[in-house]
């Protein structure tokens, strides 16, 4: 079998689409683990940008492009999102959907009107880049301790994947820019292609892996939580039972006892 890039585009469309039935699936069974959801959106859509992807290859048009690149950027965003969303944050959705919006409008107006190549490598890494980022910026907060290798899994792939953001305007520099799966139509595959492939990848997995881990830590802090508090109510009821046992005992003695009045024998 040839690795060509139609093969490298369907073994990413099958890919992804595991991924997103897989956390669609985690996202039912865990109803409160909203994080799923949108990772699964996420997925969802970088199956939606490789289809477009692949249709670019067979039917040359500009929309299909641009198609592309929004659907892989939303993608983006939905992971970002997600990963804000497990760790109990808030999203600035109208921000995001602001950046996306505009990103369709400049990208698509740079394929209308012909522009430089590096104008859109240029628009790709300045869109791409922060979301990116913003991932692995949230994995790697001081504040998110304890959570071992999953959290490994998520910085390495999140480190790639940031580092992808910038190859197109790399491999434009150096006067390779038909090497990239963005910005134009490729004749053979690359190295390039098995790296972005794996950062997104072990992004992916070390992302769910993550997401099992933080719910298990939760739960032996609510366990720990529950024990202590299980411990203080039994002390406190040994603690009434003394004080109880000593007041029957008080009572054995006569103190403090109502007696019965009787009356006395014979006339008073």
């Amino acid at each position: 079998m040839k690795f060509d890039v139609a093969t490298f585009t369907s073994l990413w469309l099958i890919t992804f689409l595991c991924c997103a039935l897989l956390t669609t699936a985690l996202s039912r069974m865990f109803k409160h683990v909203t994080a799923f959801r949108f990772w699964a959106i996420g997925f969802f859509l970088l199956c939606a940008s490789s289809a477009c992807f692949a249709l670019h290859l067979t039917w040359r048009n500009d929309l299909l492009l641009v198609a592309t690149a929004t659907f892989a950027l939303q993608s983006r965003m939905f992971i970002w999102v997600g990963t804000r969303d497990l760790f109990g944050l808030t999203v600035p959705w109208r921000a995001a959907l602001a950046g996306t919006a505009v990103f369709c409008v400049l990208f698509g107006s740079a394929l209308m009107l012909r522009a430089p190549i590096v104008l859109r490598a240029m628009l790709l890494v300045m869109f791409f880049l922060p979301y990116r980022a913003a991932t692995l910026y949230e994995v790697c907060r001081r504040r998110r301790p304890r959570l071992g290798p999953a959290r490994l899994i998520v910085l390495i792939g999140a480190t790639i994947a940031t580092l992808n953001a910038a190859v197109p305007l790399v491999l434009v520099l150096l006067d390779r820019g038909n090497a990239s799966l963005l910005l134009g139509n490729p004749q053979n595959t690359s190295a390039i292609y098995a790296v972005v492939f794996a950062g997104d990848l072990m992004l992916a997995c070390g992302l769910i892996v993550l997401a099992f881990k933080l719910m298990m830590v939760e739960r032996d802090m609510l366990d720990t939580l529950e024990r202590g508090a299980l411990q203080r109510l039994g002390t406190s009821r040994r603690a009434w039972g003394g004080q109880d046992a000593r007041g029957s005992s008080g009572d054995a003695l006569g103190h403090d006892t109502p007696v019965q009045r009787t009356s006395l024998p014979g006339p008073i």
